[in-house]
């Protein structure tokens, strides 16, 4: 008895041990996409904003297994061969993003974009970025996705 005590014991104590703990979904519109979520997703990504951008929609999604966000931004019209300089654009694929992570979203709309510029990417330890990119509007625009695995 006293060693089914034990077992029984030790496994629940094991259990709350390995207990996952996730994050927050974030989602936001502007102008409450500020610095800190343009920063998170040059810190994930790689993609450097240039002075001028403002975020239009952002969304993080840290409650499952995986982590992901997708961000629109606007690009001033003199900044676009800046972002254009962004690795992505270098050596990144020529393909159309198939992640699907803000289309759920209002402010996501990738059927606006006029001399549209798409390009992938896989990052180390089991990331994948998207972008696509052009104008909306009149302006330039990017719509970035980005997941790990």
């Amino acid at each position: 008895m006293k060693q089914l005590l034990l077992i029984v014991v030790a496994t629940t104590l094991l259990g709350a041990g390995c207990e996952l703990k996730f994050g927050d979904d974030i989602k936001l519109v502007a102008p409450n996409v500020t610095a800190k979520e343009m920063a998170e997703v040059t810190q994930r990504t790689g993609i450097q904003f240039p002075i001028g951008a403002s975020g239009l929609g952002y969304v993080f999604f840290g409650s499952g297994i995986d982590d992901a966000l997708a961000i629109k931004v606007l690009i001033p019209e003199e900044k676009k061969s800046d972002f254009l300089k962004n690795n992505l654009f270098q050596s990144g694929e020529k393909k159309k993003p198939s992640v699907k992570i803000g289309s759920n979203q209002s402010w996501w709309n990738l059927k606006e974009l006029k001399d549209r510029e798409d390009r992938t990417k896989r990052l180390p330890k089991g990331r994948y970025v998207e972008c696509s990119f052009g104008k909306a509007k009149g302006k330039w625009v990017a719509y970035i996705s980005w997941m790990s695995t």
